[in-house]
């Protein structure tokens, strides 16, 4: 984002250019990119402007649900108004609440209860929608803490992990074995028997070094072919890459530049998936 809300015609424009990164590989199945995870329904009227153009799009939308005190209300108004206006079954899944626990912003019995009563409720049991799997994104170290965590485990239908090896100041060469290591610690935790999707991982091409973790396109490049290419392997691990583009107005520099597009939409890496990973 540059620090402006997206209207219609912004979002038609990227769920276009995500289908035609899939374009690229029409007989790769796993590689379609077919659905987008957003952070939050209220902010700039996210759902409204953003699922009648994903509905056109053929691209479901991961919804997240922004949890914290000022806003929960409103992000669950902003859901339900979303459904009543176009049903389920545009939702590939919801988060309560985005690593809410690693920052500590909520208790896990107080999550547990928003992801049961409250958008359970609503999604599963008032409107019917059983078949749409609710739980919480958040990083691996919070999955990994299974005992203080316990409650939330029980709510979720679905574990999702964010899992970033440069913010663990790993080389980029170490990146695949860091993120298949926290994919484990997490399952391990949560059970292997429970969904499991990867919210968010990604390198990004500008910033600080951290120790032998050094943002560049370069790596982004080794990073999208190693774990990119392992994941489209996973026949049981959907995921989401962060992000689609750069964020000039995101506050600090590797904060702007985790794009794997420029924000003009220009890629920093193929998305030809034979040719990347040699399929």
């Amino acid at each position: 984002s540059n620090g402006q809300c997206k209207d219609a015609a912004d979002w038609a424009k990227e769920f276009n250019d995500i289908k035609t990164w899939a374009a690229q590989n029409p007989n790769v199945p796993e590689a379609q990119f077919n659905a987008v995870k957003l952070f939050s329904t209220s902010d700039c009227d996210a759902l409204m402007t953003a699922v009648p153009e994903a509905i056109k799009a053929g691209i479901k939308i991961w919804v997240g649900v922004w949890n914290s005190p000022d806003k929960y209300g409103l992000e669950k108004q902003q859901l339900e108004r979303a459904i009543q206006n176009w049903g389920t079954d545009w939702i590939a899944g919801i988060n309560v609440g985005s690593e809410s626990l690693y920052r500590k912003d909520t208790e896990p019995w107080r999550l547990a209860e928003q992801i049961w009563a409250d958008v359970k409720g609503m999604v599963q049991i008032a409107y019917g929608a059983s078949h749409i799997a609710i739980g919480t994104a958040d990083t691996w170290t919070s999955w990994e803490n299974g005992n203080d965590n316990s409650a939330v485990f029980e709510a979720c239908d679905v574990i999702i992990m964010n899992g970033f090896p440069y913010w663990e100041d790993a080389s980029v060469n170490d990146g695949l074995q860091k993120f298949q290591e926290a994919i484990e610690k997490s399952r391990t935790n949560a059970g292997h028997d429970k969904l499991f999707v990867i919210g968010e991982t990604g390198w990004p091409t500008a910033g600080p070094d951290r120790g032998p973790a050094v943002a560049s396109v370069d790596n982004l490049k080794t990073y999208w072919k190693s774990v990119g290419c392992w994941l489209l392997q996973q026949k049981n691990i959907p995921w989401f890459w962060f992000s689609g583009y750069d964020e000039p107005a995101r506050e600090s520099e590797v904060e702007r530049n985790f794009g794997i597009t420029s924000f003009n939409g220009t890629p920093k890496v193929s998305f030809n998936m034979k040719e990347v990973c040699g399929l």
